[in-house]
């Protein structure tokens, strides 16, 4: 047994006493065993599945319709059954079974509505699925479940198109935000904060108004999370504004830098109240969460976008790459996510710029100095902050 073989190595060592050794390894001997399943019954199990479910899909047509619906119900009870002695019994894995029930559940939901004809678009259909998911999610407080959560709630998002309705809308916001308020663990904030994020993007159907600063008013507005957050969930969510930032600046010059078309959808108004909610972003950030102060930048969108060469964007994007790396490295702060934008920033101006003018292997070439440039001034400064001669 592997915890005896390593207590008798720690009471070698003079770490436990024999007293010790004798009560630990006796706790150890009372703790329930967990009951193995054998290989070949596994195997033996996994064949008969497939032998019942190749037979039923030969036959699918042919099962009348509520025949349909009571089996793919029965197999979800036979998984939630299963799931329940598993527990109890110590014999395999409690969540692959509850996965498999939930499976069948949003499999159930499927096979009625294709049975007998009902949409699934601004239907209760695709908030069945979701709604039980997060519940397994609250019961079992697993992440495997808001994983599953997560993917059922992009689904019921996209249920909403192609005619989105205010009222399926607002639930979906409600339920998003209470599930960010109600989880205790890291995952399920991250996922339901990207659930609220992409229902920002559902406002280019609700309203009539064609913007295309959606999603930047969407991860502005989102700022306000922050305020009414504890600061360790403030330091985890921080990142996710960053990237979502940084990929928005990244999208929008290489749309504006490779494309003719005209965005006529861009006025000065919107310009100016973008701009100046991205300076109270910036105040407001630098008083109470500097990290998120990057995102700030995005308030000039709607004045750059305006340059149809899309120069003064690519210079913003290139100087916030670089003033992002530096202060980092200031701060002794992970410099991973700086590199990456960087790097992706460069690509698209290459693309933008000089695709047709430079050679790519030219282009790798300048690309490499530059990182090389960038990491030797990260490590001659590390090494002057840390009193060393270079």
């Amino acid at each position: 047994m592997e915890t005896e073989r390593k207590l008798v190595q720690w009471r070698n060592e003079g770490l436990l006493d024999q007293a010790a050794f004798d009560r630990i390894l006796a706790f150890e001997k009372r703790q329930p065993q967990k009951r193995k399943v054998p290989l070949l019954l596994v195997i033996g199990l996994i064949f008969f599945a497939l032998a019942v479910f190749s037979f039923i899909a030969a036959n699918w047509q042919l099962i009348p319709d509520l025949l349909k619906v009571a089996m793919v119900v029965l197999l979800m009870w036979i998984f939630y059954i299963l799931a329940y002695f598993s527990e109890k019994k110590h014999f395999g894995r409690p969540i692959i079974f509850r996965l498999l029930g939930l499976a069948m559940f949003a499999a159930s939901i499927l096979v009625t509505a294709q049975t007998f004809h009902f949409s699934t678009s601004n239907s209760v259909l695709p908030w069945a699925i979701y709604i039980a998911a997060l519940a397994h999610y609250f019961y079992w407080r697993h992440f495997a479940y808001a994983v599953v959560a997560f993917i059922f709630g992009i689904s019921t998002l996209m249920s909403f198109l192609p005619q989105a309705g205010w009222l399926e809308w607002g639930i979906f916001i409600a339920v998003a935000l209470a599930w960010f308020f109600f989880s205790k663990d890291n995952a399920p904030m991250i996922f339901s904060w990207m659930l609220l994020f992409f229902s920002g993007l559902m406002l280019w159907n609700l309203v009539e108004y064609n913007s295309p600063f959606w999603p930047v008013w969407t991860l502005f507005a989102l700022v306000l999370l922050l305020i009414i957050i504890p600061a360790d969930k403030q330091r985890l969510l921080s990142p996710l504004y960053l990237v979502f930032g940084a990929i928005m600046l990244v999208v929008y010059l290489a749309v504006r830098g490779e494309t003719e078309m005209s965005l006529v959808d861009l006025n000065w108004p919107e310009s100016i109240a973008l701009a100046v909610t991205g300076l109270v972003v910036l105040v407001v950030a630098y008083i109470k969460f500097r990290p998120v102060m990057w995102i700030a930048l995005l308030g000039a969108m709607g004045f750059l976008l305006f340059d149809e060469t899309a120069i003064a964007l690519a210079i913003v994007a290139e100087l916030s790459a670089l003033a992002y790396l530096i202060i980092a490295q200031r701060q002794d702060k992970p410099l991973a996510l700086g590199f990456i934008y960087f790097i992706v920033v460069q690509f698209v101006i290459y693309v933008i710029y000089a695709w047709e003018r430079l050679d790519m292997s030219l282009f790798f070439l300048i690309g490499a100095l530059l990182l090389f440039a960038l990491s030797g001034i990260a490590w001659w400064l590390n090494r002057k902050r840390e009193g060393v001669s270079p």
